[in-house]
């Protein structure tokens, strides 16, 4: 397996890969996971997840980013001794004048991946996207040694752009591709006609049930509501902070009782924002949560606030774990059909009509008052990862190097 993010970075696909490389091996299939030993990302760190990855037995191999720090590759889970500041990273892509910034790692990882697979035999190499730089070395392995390669989405970057030549190639190369949503699924047949339906499988992030089940959620007076994402603008979220502040005046009561958590969101423009709509003293930011105390923080809501976007693959899965009520900030009507979970036990606002989203906040704040929860019917099994991966081991089984 071939990532950019893995643990103890929490980014992205992290979580994802982390479940796939677990799980197979409970179903006859051994795990070797490539990625980086990342020093840019202090922020996103949770080790608690790094003793997981321990008590798997995954093999992790970690390419260093700067030869001059240590040597290039260690076969032990990495432990990052020295660290380099993500602006002097960025200074350094932009000189290269590489297209993204993960590129820097793709002559180590590639290097390192010959290594790996020249001393051990492997049915076949998932790359896990974004970046597309983890695409490129994953083919260019799979065509060196004649392995199969699967490119697994777990989300896309820059969904409004016209489709990119070096993707087109790479999938092209690949002989399957996994999707984590049918969101994914609908962007890469749209852009790249020559996919077959049937060729790209949906196999959703799922979550861990153990996870969910060990906590009390604390009594709050307030209304609570819970936003996560790892990285938003100020575009959508004042959307969200404007219809608050209009009904904080027009509703003194709902100002008192109101309570926002807002996980993963250093902005300095979302601060300014709350700042300037009066809502500071009803705001609580994390900036640097850990996987239990982010899965408490959900669980402490009334209400969990999902906007329609996929930056992190596991947020809409955490959601239905909870089995909270959400409220989904959507743009548009085409976008109901991504929404997770019953939408009859949602409260579901269009970002094109601003009105739709005070009425969904004034009707979650009136079951509050009147003590009435919206309970979800979800069948949770549909999200457990133990149960859906065995999807991924039955596809391996049938492919065959061409």
């Amino acid at each position: 397996m071939i990532t950019y993010y893995f643990p103890p970075v929490i980014y992205g696909s992290g979580i994802r890969v982390l479940n796939f490389a677990k799980y197979l091996t409970q179903y006859g299939w051994n795990s070797t996971v490539l990625t980086l030993n990342h020093s840019t990302f202090n922020v996103l760190k949770d080790f608690s997840l790094s003793e997981r990855v321990k008590e798997s037995g995954i093999k992790v191999y970690a390419v260093n980013l700067i030869k001059v720090f240590s040597k290039i590759a260690s076969a032990n889970y990495p432990n990052v001794k020295r660290e380099i500041s993500a602006e002097i990273l960025s200074y350094l892509y932009k000189i290269a004048s590489l297209n993204e910034p993960e590129e820097i790692w793709k002559s180590r990882a590639t290097k390192l991946g010959e290594k790996i697979l020249k001393s051990e035999k492997y049915n076949a190499i998932i790359a896990f996207v974004p970046p597309l730089s983890t695409a490129q070395v994953g083919a260019y392995l799979a065509k060196k040694f004649k392995i199969p390669l699967i490119i697994d989405y777990s989300f896309i970057q820059n969904q409004k752009k016209s489709p990119s030549k070096t993707e087109e190639k790479l999938l092209r190369t690949s002989h399957s591709v996994i999707v984590d949503n049918r969101k994914i699924k609908d962007h890469l047949l749209q852009n790249y006609l020559f996919l077959d339906y049937n060729l790209v499988k949906i196999i959703p992030t799922g979550f861990e049930p153990f996870e969910f089940q060990n906590y009390v959620a604390s009594s709050d007076d307030k209304f609570t509501l819970t936003f996560s994402s790892g990285k938003i603008g100020g575009k959508k979220i004042k959307l969200v902070l404007n219809a608050l502040a209009y009904l904080s005046k027009k509703e003194q009561l709902f100002k008192k009782s109101l309570l926002l958590n807002l996980i993963g969101i250093p902005t300095n423009e979302v601060i300014n924002l709350i700042t300037k709509f009066q809502l500071k003293d009803n705001i609580r930011i994390y900036l640097n949560l850990n996987r239990e105390n982010y899965i408490k923080t959900l669980l402490s809501s009334d209400f969990l606030l999902y906007l329609d976007d996929f930056d992190i693959s596991n947020i809409p899965y955490d959601y239905a774990a909870v089995e909270k009520p959400y409220i989904a900030i959507v743009d548009g009507s085409n976008s109901f059909r991504y929404i997770i979970g019953d939408q009859k036990n949602s409260l579901i606002a269009d970002t094109n009509e601003p009105s739709s989203i005070v009425l969904a906040f004034e009707k979650a704040f009136e079951l509050f008052l009147n003590d009435r929860k919206l309970t979800p019917k979800i069948n949770i099994e549909n999200y457990d990862i133990n149960r859906i991966i065995i999807n991924l081991v039955r596809e391996l089984e049938n492919f065959v190097y061409d």
